[in-house]
């Protein structure tokens, strides 16, 4: 699950990892790049999907993804 901004600008999606953790990146055409960790393995993907969504049609990508995972229950951290 992958969507880019109307603008081009930002990315957002969602990858598997080693051991089958999930997370979750943003990209933007600047240069900023932010991994998010999910915690909760029992995280639904279509739960996940539409927080993609939301974020991504926000005004503040990042923020409107940070805040839609959060309505979802769904917990992050920011990957070291």
């Amino acid at each position: 699950m992958s969507f880019h901004a109307q603008n081009g600008a930002e990315f957002v999606g969602l990858r598997s990892i080693i051991g089958g953790r999930r997370q979750v990146v943003y990209d933007a055409r600047t240069g900023k790049r932010v991994v998010l960790d999910i915690r909760d393995a029992s995280a639904k993907d279509d739960d996940i999907n539409s927080a993609l969504k939301e974020g991504i049609n926000a005004r503040n990508v990042l923020g409107g993804l940070l805040a839609a995972l959060k309505a979802r229950n769904i917990d992050v951290d920011f990957a070291s």
